[in-house]
């Protein structure tokens, strides 16, 4: 791929000459979207846009895979620095924007064969969800249970499965996901007593880099999976995922009940989703 010994150890195992020409969408900067960027650059993507408005701030480096030298740099231009960093010679575009109202959106993201969803919010994900299911553009999206004590990670797979929205309905469904409640999904009240720590149960972080480092691990799998459906050759020795969506489980805190614990789901498109139903309804039309 260069003239470096960069990728020399792993060439005989991952063939990432096959990489060559894809480019990769990551929707917030954080702790979870600079983590699988790292693992992406570090398996041989070379071109990615990165979006994300925030600045890096003190409480971000200790789970952040850009350090103290970085405080005060825009989150997306301290992960590109670190991703040249593995290799310089791969390309970044970085947007410093906030996601619901960047104008040239859906173009950045028709340039992309993949969707890093790493975005802290539900508004956030069902946008880009809606976006990547009119344009049939593959994503993974990955979450981290308040205090780290689990997470998931769900792949949409054009053609193959359902969406973000089909998943939502259906979480109701599964054992894993009961009772779990996120810091964006509490009202505004509980949100202020999460901060100001009067809730025990739900802290401001969600948890430890290690915790986080899990879920990072699943969802950059799956990103490298997405992104081999679309090649005409597949990468040795990267198997195909047949489910779209895992629950896993750092510890034994309800609703898991042991260490390490894993659920895996093939979601199929649900028949009462407004999305997929309208996205369908169009392309018999068009």
């Amino acid at each position: 791929m260069t003239n470096d010994k960069t990728f020399e150890r792993i060439e005989s195992l991952f063939d990432v000459r096959l990489f060559a020409d894809v480019r990769v969408f990551i929707a917030g900067c954080g702790s979870g979207g600079s983590s699988v960027a790292l693992q992406l650059v570090m398996s041989g993507i070379r071109s990615f846009t990165l979006l994300d408005r925030d600045i890096l701030e003190p409480e971000n480096v200790i789970r952040h895979v850009c350090g103290r030298r970085y405080l005060g740099w825009k989150k997306t231009e301290a992960v590109a620095d670190v991703l040249r960093d593995r290799n310089p010679n791969i390309d970044i575009k970085t947007i410093d924007d906030d996601l619901m109202s960047y104008p040239d959106l859906v173009s950045e993201m028709l340039k992309c064969d993949v969707v890093v969803l790493a975005t802290d919010n539900e508004p956030s994900r069902y946008k880009l969800n809606e976006i990547c299911v009119q344009n049939d553009i593959p994503f993974v999206v990955g979450k981290v249970f308040t205090r780290g004590i689990g997470g998931e990670v769900f792949a949409y797979r054009p053609e193959e499965g359902g969406c973000l929205a089909c998943l939502e309905s259906f979480l109701q469904r599964t054992t894993f996901r009961e009772g779990i409640k996120e810091i964006d999904l509490v009202s505004e009240e509980e949100r202020e007593k999460v901060y100001g720590m009067e809730i025990e149960e739900i802290k401001d972080s969600p948890g430890l880099a290690v915790d986080i480092s899990f879920i990072t691990a699943f969802h950059s799998r799956f990103v490298l999976d997405a992104i081999a459906r679309k090649l005409v050759e597949r990468p040795k020795f990267l198997t195909p995922l047949k489910e779209n969506y895992i629950i896993w489980g750092n510890r034994p805190v309800h609703p898991f009940n042991k260490d390490f614990q894993l659920q895996r789901i093939e979601l199929p498109q649900q028949e009462s989703c407004a999305v997929c139903t309208g996205r369908i309804a169009n392309h018999v039309h068009d």
